[in-house]
This record gives C-alpha cells, structure tokens and sequence, in this order.
C-alpha cells in the first residue's frame, strides 16, 4: 500500500478541493429555482433561506449552512479554483499541440498504481473509501498527470543515446522484477514479538494478532496486510525484505529488528515480472530523463496559467 503514497499525495488535494467545491455550489449560489444569492453575516445567521439552515450545533451553539459555506470558500476555494484553471490550461495546451494519452498508456499507469492493493476491485475500493474518488476519477487524473508530464518535456529533447547509455547504467532495468505481497506485526519489544510468534505457530490467526498487538496502525486495522512491493524496495527495511526472500509463500518469519519495532512477517505470494517491453522501456526511460531537464509540474502549471491568460476574479480566491 506504501507504494502509492505519491498518488494518494497527488489526488488528497484535488479530492478536497471537488468535495469543497460541491459544498460551496450547493449552498452559496442561487439554485435553478431562482434562490436569491445572500451576504452571509460573521455570525452565519440570516433572516432564513440557506444561510440560517442549521447544519450542526454543539454546545447550544448553532452553526449554520451559511457559515459553513463561507469557511470552505475561505479555506479551499483558491484551492478548487486552481484546480479548475489547470485543468481547463492542461486541455487547452495538449489540443494545441497534438498531445493525448493513448489507451495503453493509461492502463499501464493504472496498473503501476494498482500495485500494492493485490487487484483492481481492492485498488478502487480503497480509493473510494479513503478519498471518495471513483474508478472514473481515478482515470481522469491519471491521464491528466500524464498530460502534464508529456507537456512539460515537450520542449527537451532526449536522444537516443542518452536513452542508451541511461539503460547502460541501470541493467537492472532489463531484469524482470520481483515483487513481494506480505503482512506483519509490528512490536515495541522482541519478547512481545517472540510471544507474537509462538500464538501463531500454536494456530492464533494472524490477523487477530495483527489488530490486537502491533504498534503500526497502518496495517493493524487491516490484520496486518503491508500490500506488494518491489523486492529491493528502498523504503522497507533492508532486514525485512532479506527475512521475506527466504520465506515461502504462507510462511511465517521473524522477529527481525526494523526501524518501526520488532517484526514477525508472513510472505502472502511473491511474483516475478516477465522481461520489460524493451520498446516501452526506452518510453519510459526518456519520459524520466526529459522530466529531470523539465522545470516541475507546479512551475509548469504556472507558466500554462499565464500562457492562457488565467484571471482569478474574485479576490476571496486569490490563492495564497
């Protein structure tokens, strides 16, 4: 699951922003009925419509739809707003210039993202419960990002040569990859894991053991499912991934010193990748090397804003 961090970083802040926008279209602006737009007072409280509608109260105090549209205009809007004026630059610059995300590209991204979930209905599952996204969503911003990044390169030119000698220094590149799906229970002290160990060896479930005494509370509530990564991955421990190459898949190993506490792992399956498409993989490889020489994503946002001349009306929506 660790190896999605990135996109989770990436979606967190658009998921958001659209739940705050919803918000603010629903209770701010006059609906297709003819509703009169009104001034929201500091207190949240109006002579009636929207604006007096109670939504919450808390120690007989009551808050109001009104004031509640007025905090996340104040709070996301500038956020939401630029997540609009990005997206309409991004489609605006990739028609321009012929740029698009081919079916293929797009799956193949969703699939690098799917990793660590164990399959597809797990991967939007989750993305459904801890961000409210849709498989839908989930597309439409993966294939944005994949717009930006080609729009970013756009004007570096990568040669093949330098795709070569890249491949070169990185063989490992052309060796298939070999990715590990584990659980653990994590303990502050190894006797704690030692007992740990011995329930399990006596036929405790792993699971009830995951909830009931590891101190990682990211895999706790999930009985202890860590998810799939690489078998060199550099954010797992050295330690654990040397225990986990020489388990079998269902075995369970351990404990071993980390970093987190004491852990005993059980190897849930191990895969090994077939031989990369060498065509894809000098794609790829020249995608990473343009995006190195490329300005960031956010400068090049920036710089698509002002291309397309992007204006922020209002100055509530300044972003700050």
């Amino acid at each position: 699951m660790r190896k999605i961090q990135w996109l989770k970083a990436v979606i967190v802040l658009q998921t958001v922003c659209l739940i705050a926008l919803g918000a603010i279209a629903l209770l701010k602006w006059p609906q297709a009925h003819g509703d009169d737009a009104r001034d929201v007072p500091e207190d949240g409280v109006s002579s009636g419509g929207r604006e007096s509608r109670p939504v919450a109260e808390i120690g007989g105090r009551t808050i109001a739809e009104g004031e509640l549209a007025e905090r996340l205009m104040r709070e996301h809007g500038p956020s939401v707003l630029r997540r609009m004026l990005v997206r309409e630059a991004i489609r605006l610059e990739s028609e321009a210039h012929g740029i698009s995300v081919s079916e293929r590209e797009l799956e193949e991204e969703l699939a690098r993202l799917m990793e660590g979930y164990g399959d597809e209905e797990a991967f939007y599952e989750a993305m459904r419960e801890q961000l409210g996204m849709s498989p839908e969503d989930v597309r439409a911003d993966a294939e944005e990002r994949l717009l930006l990044e080609k729009i970013a390169v756009r004007p570096f030119l990568v040669t093949d040569e330098e795709v070569e000698t890249y491949i070169r220094q990185h063989p490992e590149l052309l060796e298939p990859r070999v990715q590990l799906t584990f659980s653990w229970i994590v303990t502050e002290e190894r006797d704690e894991a030692e007992a740990v160990r011995a329930r399990l060896e006596a036929g405790e479930p792993f699971e009830e053991q995951a909830r009931v005494y590891s101190i990682d509370d990211y895999t706790a509530e999930y009985g202890g499912f860590y998810g799939m990564v690489e078998a060199d991955d550099p954010f797992v421990d050295a330690k654990v991934l040397e225990l986990l190459a020489a388990l079998d898949p269902g075995e369970i190993g351990g404990p071993v010193g980390t970093a987190d506490g004491w852990a005993v792992v059980r190897l849930e399956d191990r895969e090994v990748e077939e031989l990369p498409d060498e065509r894809r993989l000098r794609e790829r490889v020249r995608l990473q090397l343009g995006l190195a020489m490329a300005p960031s994503l956010r400068e090049v946002e920036d710089a698509l804003l002002a291309k397309y001349g992007a204006r922020v009306l209002d100055e509530r929506l300044a972003d700050r």
